[in-house]
C-alpha cells in the first residue's frame, strides 16, 4: 500500500533555460566592450600615423626650400663637384621621404577599413550555430577561422557578412571545410583586398 502520492508531474518541474535574458544582455555588453577598446586602439594609432606624416610633409617643405636656394645660388655660379654631390644627396633624400610618405598614406587607408569595421561587421551579423575561433588580419588578406553545427550555416553567414561596409565588394579566395580530432566542422576564410585583386587582373 503507498504511503506517498507524487502531485508533482513532470510538467510542472522546473526547466532549464540556456538563453536567458541576463545571459543575452551579458553577451551584447562584452561584444560592445570589445568593440569599444578596438575602435579605441584603432582611433590611437590613427592619430599617431597622421602625426608622423605631418611632421613627414613639413620637413619634405624644409628640404624643398632648402634645394630651391642651392638652386638659386648654383644659376650664379659655376658647378662645384662638391655642392653637385650634396644636391643629389638632398634629391635622394626628399625620393625616400616620399616614399615614407606615400607608405603612411597606405597605411591610414587599411586602419580607415581595419579591425575596428571588421569586428563591427561580425558583431552586427552573428549566425547561431557558428563560432569563430582565429582572425588574422593585415593589408593583404583578411583570414577567418572558426567552427559551425552545420555546414549549411557557413554561406548563410558569409552572403549577410558580405554585405557589410568592411566586406563589400571583396571574394573570399580560400575557402576550407574539415573535422577536427573530435569530429567537429571547420572551416577556414580567406580574402584579398581589392587593390590586390585589381593588381592580377592587370596584364
Amino acid at each position: 500500500m503507498k504511503s506517498r502520492i507524487n502531485l508533482f508531474l513532470p510538467e510542472l518541474q522546473p526547466k532549464l533555460e540556456v538563453l536567458t535574458l541576463s545571459f543575452v544582455l551579458s553577451i551584447w555588453f562584452v561584444l560592445l566592450t570589445i568593440i569599444s577598446v578596438v575602435y579605441f586602439l584603432s582611433y590611437t594609432q590613427e592619430r599617431d600615423i597622421l602625426d608622423e606624416l605631418t611632421t613627414a610633409q613639413n620637413q619634405k617643405i624644409q628640404i624643398e626650400d632648402r634645394l630651391m636656394a642651392l638652386n638659386e645660388s648654383l644659376g650664379s655660379r659655376t658647378k662645384d663637384p662638391e655642392l653637385v654631390a650634396a644636391i643629389e644627396s638632398k634629391q635622394f633624400g626628399i625620393r625616400q621621404k616620399q616614399r615614407i610618405i606615400d607608405e603612411l598614406s597606405g597605411q591610414e587607408q587599411f586602419k580607415s577599413n581595419g579591425f575596428a569595421g571588421l569586428m563591427n561587421g561580425l558583431a552586427l551579423n552573428h549566425q547561431a550555430g557558428l563560432w569563430l575561433t582565429r582572425i588574422h588580419l593585415d593589408e593583404r588578406q583578411v583570414m577567418i577561422e572558426g567552427g559551425a553545427t552545420d555546414s549549411s550555416l557557413i554561406p548563410k553567414w558569409v552572403s549577410s557578412l558580405s554585405l557589410t561596409q568592411r566586406f563589400k565588394g571583396q571574394e573570399f579566395a580560400t575557402t576550407k571545410l574539415y573535422r577536427d580530432e573530435n569530429e567537429q566542422l571547420m572551416f577556414t576564410l580567406g580574402t584579398e583586398n581589392s587593390s590586390q585583386a585589381q593588381g592580377k587582373e592587370q596584364p
